[in-house]
C-alpha cells in the first residue's frame, strides 16, 4: 500500500465527516417527511371523502312549515358554524289564503300553534318559534313587506306572482 501524504489525508477527513452527518440526517428527514405526508394526506382524504358536516333542516318538520300556507318563493342558504360544520337555512315566502284577520303575524302564529309550533319570542316585527316534536328547527316568521334580510330574487318572486304581498310571510328555518 502506499503511504498517504498529509495532504491527502487532510482531504479525506472531511468527506468522512460529511458522508457521516448526512448519515445521521438523513434518516431523521425521512421520517419527518413521512410523518407531513401521512398528515396531509389523511386530512385531505377526510375532507375529501366525507365533506364538511352540515346541519340540514328536517324535510318532516318543513313540510309541516310549508303547509301553513302557499309557499310562492323558497331559496337555501349555508352558515359557517364552526371549523368544518356549516348549517343550513331554508328561507320561505309564504301566502297565507283564507281568512286573513288584520295581523298577518298573529294569523302565521296561530296557523304554527295548531302543529305544535310555539312562540319561543315575540319581537313588534317578527316572532321565533320553536316545537317540541323538532327541537333543534328555529323558525323566524316576519311580513314580507318589513322583512330586512329578503333577496333581490324573492323579491321577485313574490312580486311576479301578483298576489299582495301584505298577506305573505317571510320564514327563517334553521337547523
Amino acid at each position: 500500500m502506499a503511504d498517504v501524504g498529509p495532504e491527502e489525508e487532510g482531504e479525506m477527513a472531511p468527506s468522512r465527516r460529511r458522508v457521516q452527518l448526512n448519515a445521521g440526517v438523513l434518516p431523521i428527514v425521512t421520517v419527518l417527511t413521512t410523518v407531513v405526508l401521512t398528515v396531509g394526506l389523511g386530512w385531505a382524504a377526510l375532507h375529501f371523502f366525507f365533506g364538511p358536516d352540515v346541519r340540514r333542516v328536517d324535510p318532516a318538520a318543513l313540510s309541516e312549515l310549508r303547509a301553513v300556507g302557499r309557499v310562492v318563493g323558497e331559496e337555501d342558504s349555508l352558515g359557517h358554524e364552526w371549523r368544518n360544520s356549516y348549517v343550513e337555512f331554508k328561507h320561505l315566502a309564504v301566502y297565507l289564503d283564507g281568512g286573513v284577520k288584520e295581523d298577518i303575524l298573529a294569523e302565521a302564529e296561530q296557523r304554527l300553534s295548531r302543529s305544535g309550533w310555539q312562540v319561543g319570542r315575540r319581537q313588534p316585527r317578527e316572532i321565533n318559534l320553536q316545537s317540541v316534536t323538532w327541537p333543534s328547527v328555529f323558525v323566524g316568521v316576519e311580513r314580507f313587506e318589513e322583512a330586512r334580510y329578503v333577496s333581490t330574487e324573492l323579491r321577485e318572486a313574490v312580486a311576479a306572482t301578483g298576489l299582495p304581498r301584505g298577506k305573505v310571510v317571510y320564514m327563517t328555518i334553521q337547523a
